[in-house]
This record gives structure tokens, sequence and C-alpha cells, in this order.
């Protein structure tokens, strides 16, 4: 079996039949891949739905487990997989028409461990939100020196993953925390041996009111801030681990990963409108603890001058703070 698409399921009973139908809609033969859908102990309708769609499509398989998170619903996901390659897709997602076949032949073309591939985001009125994409190289490069030169997204959901490199490496997410995918993505391309991008356009993602970045219920912001400080120690310690035996270009890697993380980590709170004594006390904290990471410079241009400017000179930030408003991340 060439392709295991991974769908966890939790509150989505309005949009995960569109999901399953995009990939049955598509271009691949139907032993020719396999749906696992992963029932994180979802409160709604969505099993009821998930399984309506099994009586018609027989390599849909559906596996319920008591509530891990995404993270956790995707380990399940893979242990359960049996296909060549793994793609993760979220359950408000959906694949275009005809594009999972030519996935896989250049996937099969070039031997590959990641294949990055384009995606567009796409607000609840269907306007193109976002489009993220790269030139196609057809240089297969390592992981690190593709991050380090190409990138595309952070996300889980624009990779193409060959599953027994996942399996053999241990790569699993963690679980029943935020920026799973970031934290997963980073061990992902440091073991990766033969990587590559293309520019073809496969998945539009739903950009909810209801997601993490934009939701207004304060203890899931509280979560995000504490799963941020959770993640820059968890990459700190790797790369701790690695600083003496990795090369130039993996340290340069796990820098600029570092780097992000915290920079990314204060444009939330300011997003989230953390008063500055706060994010004070949070920035002390990172600094006690040896992670306040922003000497090293960021691909993302806007993020390295917040870097530069703010975060290196801190006071600044309380007067950056009642302006935020008009910022666009």
């Amino acid at each position: 079996m060439q392709l295991s698409i991974i769908i966890p399921i939790y509150n989505v009973e309005k949009y995960v039949e569109k999901c399953i139908q995009s990939i049955v809609d598509n271009d691949l033969e139907v032993f020719e891949y396999e749906i696992i859908v992963v029932d994180d102990e979802s409160p709604d309708n969505s099993l009821n739905i998930v399984k309506e769609l099994s009586k018609k499509h027989s390599n849909i398989k559906i596996v319920s487990q008591k509530n891990k998170g995404l993270g956790g619903a995707r380990n399940t996901g893979i242990i359960n997989s049996i296909g060549d390659y793994v793609l993760f897709l979220d359950s408000d997602d959906w694949y275009l028409k005809n594009t999972l076949n030519n996935l896989i032949s250049i996937a099969n073309k070039y031997n590959l461990e990641i294949l990055e591939f384009a995606a567009q985001g796409i607000t609840s009125n269907g306007s193109i939100s976002f489009h993220f994409f790269n030139t196609t190289n057809q240089n297969v490069l390592s992981g690190v020196t593709y991050y380090n030169t190409i990138r595309y997204l952070n996300s889980a959901c624009n990779k193409l993953y060959k599953r027994s490199f996942l399996v053999n490496n241990n790569l699993f997410f963690l679980e029943k925390i935020y920026i799973e995918d970031f934290e997963f993505n980073t061990r992902v391309f440091l073991n990766a041996k033969r990587a590559m991008a293309t520019d073809f356009l496969v998945a539009q993602f739903l950009q909810s009111e209801n997601s993490i970045t934009r939701n207004k219920d304060y203890s899931k912001k509280e979560k995000v801030i504490n799963d941020f400080i959770q993640i820059i120690q968890i990459t700190n310690n790797l790369y701790l681990n690695l600083k003496q035996t990795c090369n130039k270009d993996s340290k340069i890697f796990i820098q600029e990963r570092l780097s992000f993380l915290v920079s990314t980590l204060f444009f939330q709170l300011l997003k989230y409108n953390i008063s500055y004594f706060n994010s004070k006390e949070i920035k002390n904290q990172l600094k006690f603890k040896g992670i306040y990471y922003v000497d090293f410079p960021i691909f993302d241009k806007k993020k390295d001058l917040f870097r530069k400017i703010i975060l290196k000179n801190f006071i600044l930030y309380k007067f950056l703070q009642p302006f935020f408003k008009f910022i666009k991340q």
C-alpha cells in the first residue's frame, strides 16, 4: 500500500465528511491508500459520521482511544498505518482534486523521506488568507540543509513523510501539548537524509475563528504560553545534547528554531494582550533557565526585526504594546 492518511477527529462533525470526501474523490485507487481516522474520544457526532462513510469505503479504518490530544492521535495513526508514506490531515481541512498521485510519484522517484508541498489557508467565507509555496527543488538534500535553504511551513500537514523513516527513528509527536508540529519537525529534519520541495498545491487549511491563536478562552491561551516555554526547554535540551557532536549547519538549524520559538512566544503575548509586567516575568523566567534565545538570526524577516529591536531591548516592548493591535503577524 502506497499511502496512509491519518485524520484525528474531535468535535468536527461539521467538517469531517468534506475532509474525507476530498480523499476518496482524489486520484488514487482504493487499494493504493488507507484513511486512518483516530477518534480521540470525540463527544459529538463525528464518529457516527465516519462510521457511515466507512460502510461505503472499505479503506477507511477507525481507531478509537482515550483522549490524547492531536499529537497522541497522530501517533496512534502512525502505529496503525501500513502505507509506504504518511500524510497528516486535520479534520477541518481538505485536499484539492487530482493531487495525491503526483505526490506519491515524486516521493517514489527521488526516494524521499520528506516531501513538502504548497498549501493555502481558507477563511470561513472561502477567501484565500495565505498561499505558502516555494520553487520546486529537484535537489535531494539532508533535512538540515533543506531547512536552512528552502523550507515551507512548520506544519506537519503540508509534508509527505516516509513511514519507515518515522518509525525507525522513533519520530512521534508529544501528546496533549500545543506547537507539537514544530517540536516534531525539529527532530524530523535533524534525522532526515532525503528531503525535497515541490510548489505543487495540494491542501487547503480552514482558518477557523476557534483556532487556538484566535480563541478568546484565557485558559487555552495560558496553556499555549506554558506549552511554548516547555517546547523551548525541550528544544534547548536537544541542542545541549547535540552541541558537542553536531556540525555547523545543525547548530545553525537548532539555534534558528530556538530564536523563532522565543520570538513567536512574545508575539503571542502581545496578541493576547498580556501585560508588560507579566511578559517581563516570563522573559526573566527564560533568562534564568538559560533559554532566552534572542542572539541568533531568524529567517522570518518580520520576527527577526522584532527579535533584534524589541527582544534585545526589552524596555521597548512596553511601548510597543498599545500599538500592537494595528500590527498584523
